[in-house]
Order: structure tokens, then C-alpha cells, then sequence
């Protein structure tokens, strides 16, 4: 089988660069023009996905993205940062009409070219073998190309013409790609069969995600106002901000009710709004949100419908991440807005759930996973106890319990997970760290590790990805993710390929109402896991 490429550009988007850029950009070789395009592409926004950790104004972009999207890294270093040359391309008839091969040297014959500098280097990656996006180099795209995005983001579709599509550096178009992989689900892993997958198209309500960015720049203009880039949960400014949100999206409900027939099932609750008054207002979010809607009108645009094609690819744990994190990696008050009317069934305390019955199973038992199958059978009350004991929010509450499920250390330093999500604050951390619940917690995870990993050198999990000894978080988290995949994956055999919109992890966003029962006993009759689903209407 030919290797397939998930990397789309949008077809619309190469002719404005042809167009704005002049022979500059279409004298290149076209493997380098829509090498340009796919990072344009993939970069117009700075969101979670793609910003840098250590420069958060700047997007990350790998040696290994740059590989992929214009065949050599030095290629890309010659054209963008310290210049190329262009020889004609000829055949035994003679000169062939613009068209020339990239030289990194002089040669005879070749024309000298300036560096085009139309993606800026902002910082240099570390250099120390690192993983994560805190290694990867750091960069912004020029004013001139931010320009050509804006322009074009800002064109009505009638003005594109018939140069709208998406398509991969070969041609292929996303339906064409599909259906090769037969389905959205591209695999190179696990064990699971091709057929097993869903469809690639997701149904997007273009009438809610421009309401919900019409919200979301009233926000902005009141953080602009306030001039300040946080406004803390419930304060003062907050309230006053979270005030005038409300009242508009009340002087707006009536149109909304005549958007809202139009939309995905109907329904006119605003659980995206619920969502963005539910923690701090921050500037940094707001921009983002706006980029990840930004995004989904002009490629539901692209493909002159109200849909989105999702792809998704599997990490080394069998994990299935959607390529850009579309929908899956938004902000949920974007993904509430897109999938309206949509349906989540998200498995109850899925990891912890999953770690009991292994060890059950294998007639593992120690006083410490008492902790565990308190969270299991109460898992609200624990996190609204925890939320209390520690003074902060369920939320930071439900990020620490599962960082230290996947095996994050229970201390104060800034290079673990359990730092960030206190964001440094010094007291919090204190708190968390000699709080005697959660210190059980983390000793309950390291005697797992020993029962379900034990001294085994290598290791495959549930859907047959092997591992080698990588320490104890990485291991204990290949496991257990390894189960959820395969959780997914018999949630997915037995549904139609057309009802599934959405994968999340360790949930699954329906179009159409399912009975959590029904979900629950197909789990265990495949798999032997008893869980239970929660349901949440979009």
C-alpha cells in the first residue's frame, strides 16, 4: 500500500499565495510553494496546539514538520533564512517555461535568489535530545504573510472561484485519502483493523460558532477596555465583564432562536457560553478560541459545505489525536458551539476505573487503592472535598488527580505537571503537596506500577503497541490508555460510521441520543470492563 499523507493545504489558499507573492513564490518548485502553504495553513493562529512553551507569542514547528513539508530541512533554511539559487529546468527540447530546480550553492547557470523571510525565527529549540514542543524551534509568520491570511480568511466563498479544496502535496483529495484509509482513522501501531473507523466529514453549525465569536469579541474588546490580559473567576471586573456578556446573549436570543432551527438538533442552550463563565476571562484564551473558530468557518468555506474533515492519527500509546487538534483539542466552549445538539458519553473515571479491575483481576489488593475505589464510587464529592480541603478549583482538583494517575511525581518542582497546573502558585502547591488523600494517591500509583508492569522488559498494551522500559509515568500510562483505545475502538465497531462525530480520548460525541446502559454492556461484553458513561447535550 502507498504511504498516505495527511498533511492538507487548502487549494484556494496556494492561488492567493500566487497571486500576493508574485514570481517571488511561483518561480519555487511547487513541492516548496506547498511546503509554504501547509505551514501558512497550519500556523495562521497561535492555539494550545501549536504554541510555543517557551515563547507563548510564537509557534512551534519541528524538524520533523519541516521534513514533511518541504522534503529537506535545508531546503526550507535556504529559501526562508540565508538564500537559494534557481537553475531553468530544461529537457532535450530545450528550456522548460517557469520551471527550476533549487540549488543551495552557485552553479552556472543559476540565478542568485534573496532569502524570502516570510517565516520568522523567534527562538533557537533546546539542545538536549528533549521531547515536547519546549524543544522544538520557535517562529511567527511575517506582516506580509499575516496580510495574505487575513485577505483571504475575509473572502467570500464566490470569491475563490473553483481553487477551493483540500488536497495533500501529491494531489489526493480528503474524500480520496478516506477512503483508502477507509475512514477518518489513519493507524500505523496498533492492531486494530482498518475497518474499524468512522467518517471523516463532521457537521459543524456555522450559525452557533459565528454567535459564539461574536461573544467572544465583545470579551476581547472588555479585556482591551479593562486593559488587562486576566480577569480573575468571580472578580469584581469579572462580574461587571461576565454581566454584559449575559445581557447581550439575552438581546440576542431571539435571533439565536431563528439561527438555532437551522442548527444541529435544534436546541438553543448555551452550554458554549455556560463554558467561557465558568473559569478566568483571559486575553491569551479569548485569541485563541477566536483562531480555532476562525479556522472552522473557512474550511467549512473550503469545502463549500457545513462540514470539517477530521483526521486522526495515533500517538505512541494508541491514543487517537486529531491531526492540528481539530475539535478535539479546541477549547470546549468552541467544540460546545460547533457540535451542537451533538451528544457526549464520556467513560466515568475512566483510568482509575480501569486500574481497579486490572489489579482486581489479578487479585492485586493494598490498603492504598482504597483511595482509588473511594474516587471511583464518588468521584464528585471527592473532587468538590479535594476542591475545598485545597482551596481551588474542581477543575485544577480533576487535572491533578489524573496527572498523578499517569504517574506525575507529588512535589514543588516546576518541571513536573502538578507545578503547572497550580501555575506556580506557591501555597497551592504546599497544599497539594501534604495533603494526605492525595499523597495515598500517589503511593497507590507506584504499587500499581509494580503489580501491572512489574520488571517485564518490554511490554505491549491492549491494542498491541509494545514499549520498552521508559519509567514508571510513561509505562503505567501506556497501559492504561492502551485500554481506553480499545474501550473506543468497540464503541466504534458497533456504531454506524455516520453517527459518530466526534472522538475525545476517553469519550465519544454522538450526533444522535445513545442508551448509557446499552454503551456500558457493549464495553463489557467485548471487554470485561464495567464502566459507565455520563451523557452531556451539546
Amino acid at each position: 500500500m502507498r504511504k498516505l499523507s495527511t498533511d492538507f493545504y487548502p487549494s484556494s489558499l496556494l492561488a492567493e499565495a500566487q497571486l500576493v507573492l508574485g514570481s517571488e513564490f511561483s518561480l519555487l518548485p511547487k513541492r516548496i510553494q506547498i511546503g509554504y502553504v501547509l505551514a501558512f495553513w497550519k500556523h495562521s493562529g497561535i492555539i494550545r496546539h501549536n504554541q510555543h512553551i517557551k515563547r507563548p507569542d510564537s509557534f512551534a514547528m519541528s524538524e520533523a514538520e519541516v521534513q514533511r513539508c518541504f522534503t529537506d530541512r535545508r531546503n526550507f533554511r535556504s529559501v526562508n533564512d540565508t538564500g537559494y539559487w534557481l537553475k531553468p529546468k530544461s529537457n532535450r527540447y530545450g528550456l522548460i517555461d517557469n520551471q527550476y530546480t533549487l540549488l543551495r550553492k552557485e552553479e552556472d547557470g543559476a540565478i542568485e535568489c534573496k532569502p524570502t523571510k516570510w517565516i520568522i525565527k523567534t527562538i533557537m529549540s533546546s539542545q538536549n535530545n528533549g521531547k515536547g514542543t519546549g524543544y522544538y524551534n520557535g517562529y511567527k509568520l511575517s506582516p506580509k504573510i499575516s496580510d495574505l491570511l487575513e485577505t483571504w480568511h475575509a473572502k467570500p466563498a464566490d470569491e475563490l472561484g473553483d481553487s477551493v479544496g483540500f488536497v495533500n502535496h501529491k494531489g489526493d483529495s480528503v474524500l480520496e485519502i478516506a477512503a483508502e484509509l477507509g475512514g477518518a482513522i489513519s493507524r500505523d501501531k496498533s492492531s486494530t483493523p482498518e475497518e474499524v473507523n468512522i467518517e471523516v466529514l463532521v457537521k459543524v453549525d456555522l450559525h452557533l460558532l459565528a454567535h459564539h465569536k461574536r461573544q467572544l469579541e465583545t470579551l476581547q474588546l472588555w479585556l482591551e477596555i479593562y486593559r488587562l490580559n486576566v480577569l480573575t473567576y468571580k472578580s469584581k471586573e469579572w462580574k461587571e465583564v461576565s454581566s454584559k456578556l449575559v445581557t447581550n446573549e439575552g438581546a440576542a436570543r431571539a435571533g439565536a432562536k431563528r439561527e438555532a432551527k437551522q442548527a444541529l438538533g435544534g436546541v438553543n442552550r448555551e452550554l458554549s457560553l455556560q463554558s467561557l463563565l465558568s473559569k478566568d476571562f483571559t486575553l491569551e484564551g479569548t485569541q485563541q478560541r477566536l483562531t480555532e473558530i476562525n479556522t472552522l468557518i473557512v474550511t467549512a468555506r473550503e469545502m463549500r459545505d457545513s462540514v470539517i474533515p477530521v483526521f486522526y492519527t495515533e500517538v505512541s500509546t494508541g491514543r487517537y489525536t486529531s491531526k492540528e487538534a481539530v475539535l478535539q483539542g479546541y477549547h470546549k466552549s468552541v467544540r460546545y458551539a460547533a457540535l451542537k445538539g451533538c451528544y457526549e458519553y464520556d467513560l466515568e473515571a475512566a483510568h482509575q476505573n480501569i486500574l481497579i479491575q486490572l489489579l482486581d483481576r489479578q487479585g492485586n489488593n493494598f490498603p492504598e487503592l482504597a483511595v482509588v475505589r473511594e474516587y471511583v464510587a464518588k468521584k464528585k464529592q471527592v473532587r468538590e472535598r479535594l476542591a475545598k480541603e485545597l482551596i481551588t478549583s474542581v477543575g485544577i482538583v480533576k487535572e491533578i488527580i489524573q496527572e498523578l494517575t499517569y504517574g506525575a511525581k507529588l512535589n514543588r518542582s516546576p518541571k513536573q505537571s502538578v507545578y503547572k497546573t497550580c501555575k506556580g502558585d506557591k501555597y497551592l502547591l504546599d497544599r497539594v503537596c501534604n495533603n494526605d488523600w492525595l499523597k495515598q494517591l500517589h503511593t497507590t500509583f507506584k504499587l500499581a506500577y509494580k503489580y501491572l508492569v512489574g520488571e517485564n522488559k518490554e511490554t505491549a498494551n491492549a491494542v498491541g503497541i509494545a514499549f520498552e522500559r521508559d519509567g514508571e509515568a510513561r509505562e503505567l500510562a501506556h497501559i492504561l490508555q492502551g485500554y481506553e483505545r480499545l474501550i473506543l475502538d468497540v464503541l466504534i465497531a458497533h456504531s454506524k460510521p455516520n453517527d459518530i462525530a466526534l472522538l475525545v480520548h476517553d469519550c465519544v460525541v454522538y450526533y444522535t441520543p445513545q442508551e448509557p446502559e446499552q454503551l456500558s454492556a457493549i464495553v463489557e461484553k467485548e471487554t470485561g470492563f464495567k464502566l459507565q458513561f455520563s451523557e452531556e447535550r451539546y
